[in-house]
């Protein structure tokens, strides 16, 4: 094939992404208004969109206004063309979950792990909420698996480094191991990650830049900076619950002392938790920036006013700044599922950019 011919067909698929991304994130456009947000011409659009419904990723609803004339035509995501499978691995569960094509959960199931669980454990335990949630499925349409675990990892080869408190995960291949144990395709990322790309999948367009704040077994970061997440170059940017706070602190399970984590978790009632919560969080402010901090995780969920108020209460003491450098601090809206869901959705965002 010719460079002109490889380039055409990049520029076709990136325009197919972009009409079914701008569909997605509406819930619904006619041509003329998806000609108008993705910048194509209506010519390119009307070649595209017969493409999309031919191969069964969109719906075409005729929407009557009482007006005299030809009714609109809305064009919608079809869920149930494909589906995702997403994962949250933790210190003593799995959490799975199957998404429709826009991200919505279907099912889910939960498995305990025991203490001092193995790789192999946690292997069995994905395999096995897989073969529940798609018994039914019919497989073709089945995108893969994304997986939302404990760091450090690298995202790009989907090996676990070293997993934070975890005894036997050192260079571990989730993802060949995964790929290889259910037969799907597999994407392995940080929980952190996986909680921030599951706001970034399912909010509006929004530049904001945005820590989503994990509180469960551990403590972290995931980062959206201009509406893109963040991970670094080794993909372990947010190590948030081990940075300092007291040099002369407990000992934490990262081998440091003094950790926002281990000084949360060790502290004596919720409200201190919340505050020396809050006391690292204005150091990641000024380092960043932040305008937005999004709260998550078991320990959010049992006291979210309790953390909320104190957290942002503690911005207010130790960051007094002008109306245009205040921080929105809120809860996330996305619940239990979050991190699961979040790993769904980088499958599916695989497949949007890449529509087949």
């Amino acid at each position: 094939m010719t460079e002109s011919g490889v380039n055409l067909r990049a520029l076709r698929k990136h325009n197919r992404a972009l009409l079914l991304t701008e569909i997605r994130r509406a819930g619904g456009l006619s041509r003329v208004e998806l000609a108008d947000r993705s910048g194509l011409t209506a010519q390119a659009v009307s070649k595209i969109v017969p493409e999309l419904i031919d191969a069964g990723l969109l719906d075409e609803e005729r929407q009557f206004d009482g007006n005299v004339g030809k009714p609109r035509t809305q064009l919608r995501i079809r869920p149930g063309a494909r589906y995702a499978l997403g994962v949250q691995l933790d210190r003593d569960e799995v959490h799975v979950v199957l998404t429709d094509l826009l991200g919505s959960v279907l099912s889910k199931t939960t498995s305990r792990l025991d203490r001092g669980f193995s790789p192999d454990d946690a292997m069995s335990a994905i395999a096995d909420g897989v073969d529940q949630l798609t018994s039914y499925l019919d497989r073709a349409k089945l995108l893969g698996l994304g997986v939302g675990a404990l760091g450090p990892l690298d995202h790009h080869t989907g090996v676990v480094h070293h997993a934070t408190g975890l005894a036997g995960w050192h260079e571990v291949s989730l993802r060949g191991r995964l790929a290889a144990r259910t037969g799907l395709a597999v994407i392995v990322d940080k929980d952190t990650n996986t909680a921030a790309f599951a706001h970034q999948w399912h909010a509006a367009r929004s530049p904001v830049t945005t820590a989503l704040v994990l509180v469960g077994t551990g403590i972290g970061v995931g980062l959206l900076v201009d509406g893109k997440l963040y991970r670094g170059p080794r993909t372990n940017a947010g190590e948030f619950g081990h940075t300092t706070l007291w040099f002369e602190g407990p000992l934490c399970k990262c081998g440091r002392r003094g950790c926002v984590e281990v000084m949360h978790n060790s502290a004596s009632t919720p409200e201190e938790a919340a505050r020396l919560l809050g006391i690292g969080l204005a150091d990641l402010v000024q380092v960043l920036d932040l305008e937005r901090i999004v709260l998550a995780g078991r320990s959010i969920r049992a006291a979210p006013e309790l953390y909320t108020s104190t957290i942002a209460a503690q911005l207010a003491q130790q960051l007094p700044v002008p109306h245009w450098q205040r921080i929105t601090v809120e809860v996330s809206d996305l619940g239990d599922d979050l991190v699961a869901i979040g790993a769904a959705a980088e499958v599916l965002a695989a497949f949007y950019a890449d529509p087949r």
